[in-house]
């Protein structure tokens, strides 16, 4: 299994492509009549994406200089529970401007890096992070 970032970012291209060339999205759901509204204004651009547990929610953005823009959503399952990963409140105590939450993982990842954390944590690792 890939890391999450690398399937979305192959289901935006993918879908975005489709988009462009003006037929309904390959990969994923969309709402057929939205769809069609949208494709009547032109060229669309990307807009943001949104995580749920089990789908990624890609926005494409319909620009239209004499009314309002229609945004259109696709919806497209992931192939395993997505996780937030929360930063540690000891790292989040370390940050002096700005705000950090955390970041989105496939569970297997996350799972990975958590053991890959916990290793870190023993005697003889740990110790490589101090001077």
């Amino acid at each position: 299994m890939g890391r999450l970032q690398d399937f979305v970012s192959d289901a935006r291209r993918r879908v975005f492509d489709d988009l462009l060339q003006g037929v309904p999205p390959s990969l994923g759901s969309v709402d057929l009549d939205a769809f069609a509204k949208a494709r009547d204004r032109g060229k669309p651009q990307l807009g943001t994406t949104r995580f749920g547990q089990q789908e990624v929610r890609l926005e494409f953005i319909y620009p239209d200089s004499r009314s309002a823009a229609i945004l259109l959503e696709v919806r497209i399952p992931t192939p395993e529970r997505v996780v937030f990963l929360p930063v540690p409140a000891w790292v989040v105590e370390q940050i002096w401007q700005g705000e950090i939450t955390g970041s989105y993982a496939f569970e297997s990842d996350a799972k990975t890096m958590l053991e890959a954390f916990s290793q870190s944590l023993t005697s003889d690792a740990n110790l490589r992070c101090f001077d």
